[in-house]
Formats: structure tokens, sequence, C-alpha cells
């Protein structure tokens, strides 16, 4: 193991240093920096909320997503882990996410295991695109926090038949009108009575609340959600 830590070096997720070799997959000053989702969260989707009283934030109030619960493991509005996301999506960097999910799949165990998933459904992209990456970084999400759950990724039961444009780039109404379409299983009705949705960010919950529709109108009774990172982009 040391002489493959020699050969091929880790990396910290968020300043790209070299570490030393051993199970070290974050620099101390480095953990630091991470806004960890704490304090009281929205009953749905699992972003932060300010108000301690509230059950739920403004968005699920206003328009529920179809899953039944979310989780996510820290603040999208922290400037180390865009920039940490922005390698993963598009420097083709993936081994920035081996801490990242090692620490939410942890975190998260306990209320993982109460959820009795079947599977790790990771939010499909476009062959396209994942041409033009080499992978699906919701997929390689999926598959760390799969080692740690003991659940079986199916990343082909979910797919995504239409090049969308990114939702990023589109008004919050019109981000689940661009997936609605654009979303379908691949496989048999009622494979699954209960699923989890893996994806790298959430924001307005428009992608994780297209997949839930997707899924339970192919029969799938219970659709969870998990993130990486929660909140505006």
């Amino acid at each position: 193991m040391a002489i493959l830590d020699l050969l091929y070096p880790k990396h910290c997720p968020i300043c790209r240093m070299v570490l030393p070799p051993g199970k070290t997959l974050i620099c101390a000053p480095c953990r630091e920096k991470i806004r960890y989702v704490t304090g009281p969260t929205c009953f749905k989707c699992g972003q932060p909320i300010q108000d301690e009283t509230a059950e739920y934030c403004p968005n699920c109030r206003r328009n529920p997503p179809a899953f039944e619960e979310g989780i996510a493991w820290a603040q999208y509005s922290s400037e180390a882990l865009r920039r940490m996301m922005a390698e993963v999506k598009y420097h083709q960097d993936p081994q920035l996410l081996d801490y990242p999910c090692l620490d939410m799949a942890e975190r998260f165990l306990t209320k993982v295991k109460s959820w009795d998933a079947e599977a790790l459904i990771p939010v499909p992209v476009h062959e396209k695109r994942f041409r033009e990456r080499g992978y699906n970084q919701a997929e390689e999400i999926a598959d760390r926090l799969s080692a740690v759950w003991g659940i079986p990724v199916d990343a082909s039961y979910l797919v995504r038949s239409a090049n969308t444009e990114a939702q990023k780039n589109l008004r919050n109404t019109d981000r689940l009108l661009n997936l609605n379409r654009a979303l379908s299983v691949n496989g048999p009705a009622g494979r699954y009575r209960s699923v989890i949705v893996i994806d790298d960010i959430y924001t307005t919950g428009s992608t994780a609340g297209a997949c839930a529709k997707a899924l339970k109108a192919a029969g799938v009774r219970k659709v969870y959600n998990a993130v990486l990172l929660t909140g505006r982009s």
C-alpha cells in the first residue's frame, strides 16, 4: 500500500496538496474549512433552516418534492467546497471525492440504515455529457457511499434520455420542466420498494424531485435523497 501511495499519491480534496502515505484523505487545516450541515434542518430535504421552530424550508413548503426525506453532508456556500466540486466535475479528478464521501457515509450510517433502501440510484447524465467527462460524478459518489453503507449501486435503472440544458443555467420555474420528460426507468416496474437517489449538489430540489417522480411512476414506493452539498448555487 505504501508503494502505491508513492506511485499514485492522494491529494487533499480542498487545497490539492499531496498527502502523506497512509489513510489520511484530507489535511488538517482544510478539514476546518468544511461547513457541515448542522443545527436545524428541513424535515424534508435536509437543507439548513434559520427558523428553529420551522419544520420545512420555504422551498419544501411551497412545492414539496416527491421524495420522502433527504440528507446533505455540507453547505455549498463554502468557497472551498465549490472549488472542489468544480475540480471533480470539470477537471476529471474524482479522487477528491474520497474523503467527503467517507465522512458523509459514516455520519449518516444510522439514518440510512433506518431507510431500509435496496439500491443507490445515481442521478444520470446524458451519454454525450458522460463521454465528455469520462464519468458521472453522482455514480462516483454512490460507489463510495455504497462501500460503507453496504447498499448496491444501480447506475442503469434511471436514465436520462435527453441532453437537457444544465440546471444551473435555468430559472427555478424552468428546472422541473427541463427534466420531467428527460428521465425514465430502464427496467421492470416494481424492481425496488425503496431506493436512495444520489447526487453531488442540491439547490432547488428540481432534479431530485424529477428523479423521485420517475422512480415512483415505475413502482418504487419510497424514494430518499442523499447529496454531498446543499444550498443555493
